[in-house]
């Protein structure tokens, strides 16, 4: 039987391309690749995935380095196009994801291909640190709100958040939704955990901002008596082992939550009121923290409650730690992956 999300995110192009499946997906993001490749594999699609980051320098329209690659403005989709309008006219449809101007390439162009935009990362995005062009612009804004009427094109939010931050922008992109829900590929590697590191009774710290810059989480939970390593890994099947991840959200969403969870592995991470306690705290980074984003968050959805362990206080962590019941935490997460992985949306496209 066919899973439904894959049937869904792949039945688009099948109705639109009339049975062929010779599809080009461009990334700025690991994950995302992974996740639509794995989805290729199971259909047999015949998927061309390039990770714009990988490719050489200037790559994508002969001229932009850097963080610049993320502001699409009206001169590089331009530019993208003519370079490579010949290689995209190859395929009968094409897939864009996470930050959603990358899809002007063909917007602006009028590209007759079908098209899934599939936003991961606002529709939006653009790194403001960078001096290179004014982006976004306006002629972006009125070509997204175009494209959300094209019946050749489907826009897809990656977490509910996407939907109600485009809405606050005037842009109603619609409510369908797909996480990441495929199983990731086991694959021989060469763990990055140190041999000496009993993963079975220690718990593992993710590198990321609010665990280590606004507090060095490693530090804290060693001082509450709590066996952990935070260190380099490699991917989750280096992490699957570990007694469970002690964390500290600093995203709405993360693609290694939804890769973890296919293994069983179990997040203790601060309840909503305590992280608005530690929020106050010099330092704290939420995304979209301003826009309330923390209700849209996949850490705090209740419907994805039976993933985490969700603690009020340090001491509160340090009792739960100790009490709780792994075997039937890790069925519970189990139980929901593969019902994720079935049934992520009962929506239609």
């Amino acid at each position: 039987m066919k899973i439904k999300y894959l049937f869904l995110f792949v039945g688009f192009f099948e109705l639109s391309v009339q049975g062929r499946s010779k599809i080009l997906h461009l990334t700025f993001h690991k994950g995302c690749l992974n996740e639509f490749q794995r989805v290729a594999e199971i259909f047999d699609i015949e998927l061309t995935s390039i990770m714009v980051p990988d490719m050489p320098s200037k790559w994508l329209d002969g001229q932009t380095t850097g963080n610049n690659i993320y502001n699409i403005t009206h001169r590089y989709a331009q530019d993208a196009w003519d370079l490579h309008k010949v290689f995209f006219n190859q395929f009968d449809a094409i897939v864009t994801s996470d930050t959603g101007p990358l899809a002007r390439i063909f917007l602006q162009n009028n590209c007759k291909k079908p098209l899934i935009i599939w936003v991961c990362n606002r529709f939006d995005y653009g790194d403001q640190a960078s001096a290179q062009g004014k982006f976004p612009d306006k002629e972006y804004y009125e070509l997204f709100k175009q494209a959300t009427t094209n019946p050749l094109i489907k826009i897809i939010s990656y977490t509910p958040f996407e939907y109600f931050y485009a809405g606050r922008k005037g842009i109603h992109i619609g409510t369908y939704t797909i996480k990441p829900c495929t199983l990731p590929a086991e694959n021989l590697f060469e763990s990055l955990v140190p041999r000496k590191i009993n993963k079975a009774s220690t718990f593992f710290i993710p590198p990321y901002h609010n665990d280590t810059h606004f507090m060095d989480l490693s530090k804290k939970c060693s001082e509450l008596g709590i066996e952990n390593f935070r260190g380099r890994y490699n991917g989750p099947q280096d992490l699957k082992d570990f007694k469970g991840i002690i964390h500290i959200p600093y995203a709405l969403s993360n693609l290694a939550l939804f890769e973890n969870i296919q293994y069983g592995l179990i997040y203790f991470i601060p309840s909503k009121k305590f992280v608005k306690k530690l929020a106050q705290k010099t330092n704290f980074w939420f995304q979209d923290w301003h826009m309330n984003s923390l209700d849209y968050s996949e850490w705090y959805l209740e419907e994805n409650a039976p993933l985490f362990v969700y603690f009020e206080s340090w001491q509160d962590l340090k009792n739960k730690v100790k009490t709780l019941d792994y075997e039937k935490k890790r069925e519970e997460i189990l139980k929901f992956a593969r019902n994720h992985t079935i049934n992520v949306s009962s929506t239609n496209l």
